[in-house]
């Protein structure tokens, strides 16, 4: 799909939905507080309010984002940049092996890295009938579309979504929840 304000850049985009036996409150404690996301994700630190910031700890620099959406028991979404430094000199060596490894030299990340936008990260709780909540979570960016970008997207999406499916797992055993 294409961004309709700028034709030439096309939507990465993952989206996954969980039903979880939850009220909303909890669903809400445990998707847009520090310490819930702790509880199923990382240690993230968070100040709850639009523009505050989010911050995740993957165990090497955290990754940082801004909160773009914070309206309690409804909707909690972020932004953050991709997890690729603004100057080539800043790359870590692993991640410069990647882009050796799939083909692609930096000089092309780095001339079209200004067509990507930031991740952003959202999550809807919707009440459901018998005491259930189903939550949805989608990221996206927009990009050109290049062939590193698929890819990088791709593999950060594999693991994105180990992580979120971390959150029905949590639900079904400090909830009793299903997924």
């Amino acid at each position: 799909m294409t961004s309709p304000d700028q034709p030439n850049r096309i939507e990465h985009r993952m989206e996954r939905t969980y039903e979880v036996t939850a009220t909303p409150e909890q669903v809400w404690d445990a998707i847009a507080t520090a310490d819930g996301i702790s509880a199923w994700m990382v240690p993230t630190q968070l100040d709850p309010r639009i523009g505050g910031e989010v911050s995740f700890d993957l165990g090497g620099d955290p990754m940082k984002g801004v909160v773009t959406d914070y309206t309690p028991n409804h909707r909690f979404a972020y932004e953050e940049p991709w997890p690729i430094p603004d100057k080539v000199e800043d790359l870590p060596a692993d991640m410069a092996e990647w882009f050796d490894s799939v083909g692609v030299r930096l000089s092309d990340v780095y001339d079209g890295l200004d067509a990507v936008s930031p991740i952003a990260a959202e999550f809807l709780i919707e009440s459901a009938s018998g005491g259930s909540c189903v939550i949805r979570v989608v990221m996206s960016a927009y990009g050109a579309g290049a062939d590193w970008e698929n890819e990088f997207w791709a593999e950060m999406i594999a693991g994105t979504v180990e992580i979120f499916d971390n959150l029905a797992t949590y639900f079904n055993t400090t909830q009793g929840a299903t997924r």
